[in-house]
């Protein structure tokens, strides 16, 4: 198997900025008194930066291109080991290897599931999972804008973006272009959320971790329960258009917060909203007409992966929004899902076959965001599609043969696919170590779409 030596640099990368980032939470938790988590930042801090340090000075004139075989590997590489080197804080302070690992994997890729409750645990272990959350998130923007946008070039194109020119000879030119540009704009929201929060009555330590946390759709508070039992509701509504903006396409945010409007959007922001809106409506409908704000509010965190419950009777059963999480939002987000511009491409081309059915003599032309799509795109999206109901019903057997009991297995395997971990409830609770190992994979799997860990690992074992 060849490695990239620019592969073993961006690993490297990672390595130094989590290393860099757990050094602060030394002396955070340090004064705190939580001992063992500050002797867990101590070796993140210290093994990261050695690490990282020594790779990146190994290998700073090492300037070979990397193709597209190289950045499969990196995908999956970073997503499968940079948790491994945030793990120590969580795994000394939770005096469990698999627990601590798993809630490292679960902020890192984004899904937001952990085994102790908030108040349970000190506040820079809350802090630094919200903050890791955050990275992953960042993470997740750049390389859909780089390597899955290069990836897909011969595909529909839903991750095609003005910001950049990726070219597909060497997948890591843009990094650090799409970093500054796409951080730019993820870090200002995130500021200016944290603000609204504060302004809106929430605590500053709370509107800190929220922040963090919502914009990048992984669902972790501060505070366990509703979000209404301990946040106003103008605050709650600041944290939906949080996980909204999050869910958005970063290419497009950053068009319209700068002014420079060259991409079409492809209607998943519309989409999203109207599937709350439509969820709200049945849900004050078929259940009570006072329940439409909690069931467009909980629709919005559904649909986003950021799985937060609004108030503390949900309109709804939890299956229903295991199953809009599953859809997910832009294909350019800290989302997870199938994504919602695929679903409304499906959409769009069975609107066509059906007026087939009508008119047979009619020439079924499929367009999405202003540009044909050709017949081989479309069986690329239902691959697409399909993939992730045969990833989560192998899921959910590898995580029953752990042990776990038939429900608890099937929503852990959903909500680990679909990033989207607050919304098994306490499924994670009953894993046992191998079942949350399990779970730990398909949330990698879910960051990286499924198709692409499948061809990630295609690259690594049998390519070369």
């Amino acid at each position: 198997m060849r490695l990239s030596p620019r592969l073993f640099r961006a690993l490297g990368w990672c390595s130094a900025v989590i290393g860099a980032s757990a050094a602060p939470f030394i002396a955070f938790a340090g004064l705190e008194g939580a001992d063992d988590a500050a002797r867990g930042f101590f070796i993140t801090a210290v093994l990261g930066l050695f690490v990282g340090g020594a790779v990146l000075a190994g290998t700073a004139r090492l300037t070979r291109p990397a193709g597209a075989a190289a950045a499969l590997r990196l995908a999956f590489y970073g997503w499968l080991l940079t948790p491994l080197l945030a793990a120590p804080p969580l795994v000394l302070q939770l005096e469990s290897g698999a627990g601590g690992v798993f809630e490292s994997y679960a902020a890192l890729t984004t899904t937001g599931a952990v085994l102790n409750a908030p108040e349970e645990s000190p506040r820079s272990i809350v802090l630094w999972r919200c903050y890791l959350a955050w990275l992953g998130g960042l993470a997740s923007l750049v390389l859909a804008a780089t390597v899955f946008a290069a990836l897909d070039r011969r595909g529909v194109g839903l991750r095609r973006t003005s910001l950049l020119t990726v070219e597909r000879s060497d997948l890591f030119t843009n990094f650090g272009r799409a970093f500054r540009r796409l951080g730019a704009v993820y870090g200002l929201v995130t500021a200016l959320g944290m603000v609204a929060l504060m302004a809106f009555g929430a605590a500053p330590f709370d509107a800190l971790c929220l922040g963090f946390a919502a914009v990048s759709t992984s669902g972790l508070a501060p505070q366990s329960g509703p979000l209404f039992d301990w946040l106003s509701p103008a605050a709650v509504l600041v944290m939906a258009l949080l996980c909204l903006a999050g869910a958005w396409n970063a290419a497009v945010l950053y068009e319209w917060l700068s002014r420079f409007r060259t991409q079409r959007g492809t209607g998943e922001l519309r989409a999203m909203v109207a599937v709350a809106g439509a969820y709200g409506l049945a849900a004050a409908i078929f259940v009570a007409p006072q329940t439409l704000p909690a069931g467009v509010l909980d629709a919005v965190f559904a649909v986003t992966t950021a799985g937060y419950q609004s108030a503390a009777s949900a309109p709804a059963p939890a299956a229903a929004l295991l199953l809009l999480a599953l859809v997910g939002g832009s294909t350019i987000s800290t989302s997870g899902g199938v994504k919602m511009p695929r679903i409304l491409l499906l959409m769009r081309r069975a609107g066509g076959e059906l007026s087939v059915l009508s008119h047979p003599s009619a020439a079924v032309r499929t367009r999405f965001a202003g540009r044909p799509v050709s017949d081989t795109a479309l069986a690329g999206v239902w691959v697409y599609a399909l993939a992730f109901p045969v990833a989560l019903g192998f899921g959910a057997v590898l995580i029953g043969l752990g042990g776990a009991e038939f429900g608890a297995a099937w929503r852990a395997a959903a909500a680990s696919l679909s990033n989207a971990g607050p919304l098994a409830g306490a499924a994670f609770s009953e894993l046992t170590g191998v079942s949350l190992a399990f779970s730990a994979l398909l949330m990698v799997a879910g960051r990286l779409e499924v198709l692409a860990a499948a061809a990630a690992l295609y690259v690594i074992f049998a390519r070369d």
